[in-house]
């Protein structure tokens, strides 16, 4: 499991820097406003206040703690 779950941290990490931006950008186009309106938004603040480097390491600490790891 140690494989698996490190490999799927080191994924989320390398994911996290443009998680924000990608949001944006996605429900920008399903309400079709700009990305920059949602970035704007509350909801875009504060998903960007959230989705920050390090997150990885609560991702796995929330998942070892449920499945007792």
């Amino acid at each position: 499991m140690a494989t698996t779950l490190s490999a799927a941290k080191a994924k989320l990490a390398a994911k996290i820097p443009d998680m924000p931006k990608n949001y944006n950008e996605s429900m920008g186009m399903f309400f079709g406003v700009g990305a920059a309106t949602i970035a704007g938004s509350s909801p875009g603040k504060a998903y960007a206040a959230k989705v920050k480097p390090g997150l990885e390491n609560v991702w796995e600490a929330n998942l070892k703690r449920r499945f007792g790891v």
